[in-house]
């Protein structure tokens, strides 16, 4: 395997590029709703503290794939990855690697939330959540974005990300994916896996993306439409299957 890199990402640049429309999706607000008055200043603020103080933390690791066997992805370390959804989208994009990714908005700012909630600044803390919650989603879409260009050479480019707890992928393979970032470790820079298999601090994530040879550019709404999560509140786009069914359902 190739080993375990990081990417820089500049705080500051990545809160500007937080699209309006992502915030008030998480803020479960119309997505072209323009905020005035003390929501705004809420969001304003919530943004520039971020870009002050932020410290995201992206590390990835490319990792071959020896046999796709649904629901079973097997790894050439002869470990063993198990979704049916992931196995199913790595088989469509004739992946034979695949990318593991570990994200996180920093501890600085999951700190600042719960300082807020312990100071009964609730209006505080839930704008910067949502907009921490903004900063993990714009991580993976730009850290997908900086890898595709790295493998351009060779002609290469990544589909969309799964993580395990979405859907049916069991969240305990987030422990074989901090195995495999970490050397069999149980933490990655600034990045904790709990027993539980949850990661600390909040406001992170881990994900795997095939490695395709196919022409492929997935949208923030591609990615809603193969997430089987559900219920989801924060849902850009139904999901494919669901789709269909209504498509179905609508014919008799």
């Amino acid at each position: 395997m190739n080993p375990t890199s990081l990417l820089q990402v500049n705080g500051a640049e990545l809160a500007a590029a937080v699209p309006k429309e992502e915030y008030n999706r998480l803020l479960q607000l119309p997505r072209s709703h323009d905020l005035e008055g003390d929501l705004l200043e809420r969001a304003n603020g919530a943004r520039n503290w971020y870009a002050q103080n932020g410290r995201p933390f992206v590390a990835y690791r490319y990792v071959e794939i020896r046999e796709i066997a649904i629901p079973l992805i097997r790894l050439t370390n002869e470990m063993d990855l198990n979704s049916v959804q992931l196995a199913e989208r790595l088989l469509a994009g004739e992946a034979r690697s695949l990318v593991v990714l570990a994200a996180g908005a920093g501890p600085e700012v999951a700190n600042e939330v719960s300082r807020y909630w312990a100071e009964a600044r609730p209006d505080e803390a839930f704008f910067l959540d949502r907009f921490a919650v903004a900063i993990t989603e714009q991580l993976i879409r730009w850290s997908s974005t900086a890898l595709c260009r790295d493998s351009e050479a060779q002609q290469e480019t990544l589909l969309p990300h799964l993580s395990p707890g979405c859907g049916n992928w069991d969240l305990q393979d987030q422990h074989k994916l901090m195995e495999l970032l970490a050397d069999g470790k149980t933490e990655i820079g600034p990045l904790q896996l709990l027993p539980s298999g949850a990661l600390h601090p909040q406001h992170s994530v881990m994900a795997a993306l095939g490695v395709t040879r196919r022409k492929f550019a997935a949208t923030p709404k591609d990615i809603c439409r193969g997430c089987d999560l559900n219920p989801c509140a924060f849902r850009r786009a139904p999901n494919a299957m669901q789709r269909t069914q209504r498509e179905d359902f609508r014919r008799f």
